[in-house]
């Protein structure tokens, strides 16, 4: 409905697929998306993925994205460059450590002032990060960001490179990298084109790495500025509304009183009385600051508003740690059971496998199932 995607009516038939639908496995098998959400520009004529980007998009990167996919289906104007970076695309989804090699062969092809040479290296740091190498991931984003504009491609990389200091534990190389790339995440937070899930993203692994490093008053400091943001925001939809209470939940997760967040997710539960996301965030949080009964029955309530068998999945998982926590191991056990049978419909292979061998842990070691 933009006025700035006008031009491309007749061009693009735009397909929304929910990732909890059974109808939609074939499709989740084939392209390997992952994560949510996840853009295709696929190719009518043989169905090859002529783009593909992960995560959340600014208007600017949207237009460039349907850009590059149209030229990857038209194929006029590729250079070899490009025709690789097209190959990483499709690959980054399932194998991303073959996709790296492609993001770099990509840019060993690549002639003087290619355009899409930064894209190539943000892409590459992505899929290093998806490939757990995450010291290659964190160094190449310090190198690679450090001598970008400070647009979306900029964001995307100091990202990345952030996440994967995150998945770490603190170390020479890591605390070296860190010096470099934590005035990046605090410039990329006063840009005005860093679209809010990256700067979810930004605060949540700045939080993440202060904890590693054992200053939960750093930690502290970056939630309360995160959720006084969230907090200021007005949703417009039930999907914008969504959005901010999984960034308000996920901030508390890593260090925070959950408390702090349960009246908002209480009013978003009223305000979206079909949405079961809305009963499990609520859930979540209840649990964390020990009202079990609430939690019980938020878990409940979410179960009664139809999800799909991912989201019906994840809501019995928590309602069993729940239960376990209460001293109720039978029924968190039947719980988990029902679990392990619904698990066994979820439409992604990634997540379907996900979910049954987190069950069967549970299942296998019932005293852990509160962890």
């Amino acid at each position: 409905a933009h006025a700035d995607l006008a031009r491309y009516a007749g061009q693009f038939v735009w397909l929304e697929l929910s990732y909890d639908e059974p109808g939609n496995r074939a499709f989740l098998t084939k392209y390997g998306a992952n994560a949510t959400p996840t853009f295709f520009v696929i190719d009518p004529s043989d169905e090859h993925v002529a783009a593909m980007q992960p995560g959340a998009m600014s208007l600017q990167e949207l237009t460039q994205f349907l850009e590059r996919g149209a030229a990857g289906v038209s194929a006029k104007k590729q250079s070899p460059a490009d025709i690789e970076l097209t190959k990483a695309d499709a690959l980054l989804a399932d194998r991303p450590g073959d996709a790296a090699k492609a993001y770099e062969h990509a840019l060993q092809l690549a002639p003087a002032q290619w355009p899409q040479s930064h894209l190539a290296e943000a892409s590459l740091v992505e899929a290093l990060q998806d490939n757990h190498e995450y010291q290659r991931c964190a160094e190449t984003a310090v190198r690679e960001a450090d001598q970008m504009k400070r647009d979306v491609l900029f964001v995307r990389t100091v990202v990345g490179g952030m996440w994967c200091l995150a998945s770490v534990d603190p170390s020479p190389w890591a605390d070296s990298a860190l010096k470099k790339i934590r005035p990046m995440g605090e410039e990329a937070l006063t840009l005005p084109l860093t679209v809010r899930d990256h700067r979810d993203s930004i605060y949540r692994a700045l939080m993440i790495i202060s904890v590693n490093h054992g200053d939960n008053a750093a930690a502290a400091k970056y939630g309360d500025r995160w959720l006084g943001e969230l907090d200021a925001m007005k949703p417009h939809s039930d999907e914008q509304r969504s959005a901010l209470d999984i960034a308000r939940v996920e901030n508390i997760q890593v260090y925070g009183d959950p408390n702090r967040v349960i009246p908002a997710l209480k009013e978003s539960e009223r305000a979206m009385p079909k949405d079961y996301i809305a009963s499990l965030r609520l859930a979540q949080m209840q649990h964390a600051a020990k009202h079990y009964d609430a939690a019980v029955a938020a878990c409940n309530r979410g179960l009664g508003r139809n999800p799909g068998a991912a989201g019906r999945a994840w809501l019995l998982q928590i309602k069993a740690r729940i239960l376990n926590d209460q001293g109720k191991t039978a029924e968190a056990r039947q719980s988990l059971q029902t679990a392990l049978a619904v698990a066994q419909e979820i439409p992604g292979k990634k997540s379907r496998e996900m979910n049954i061998s987190m069950i069967q842990k549970m299942l296998n070691a019932p005293e852990q199932t509160s962890k």
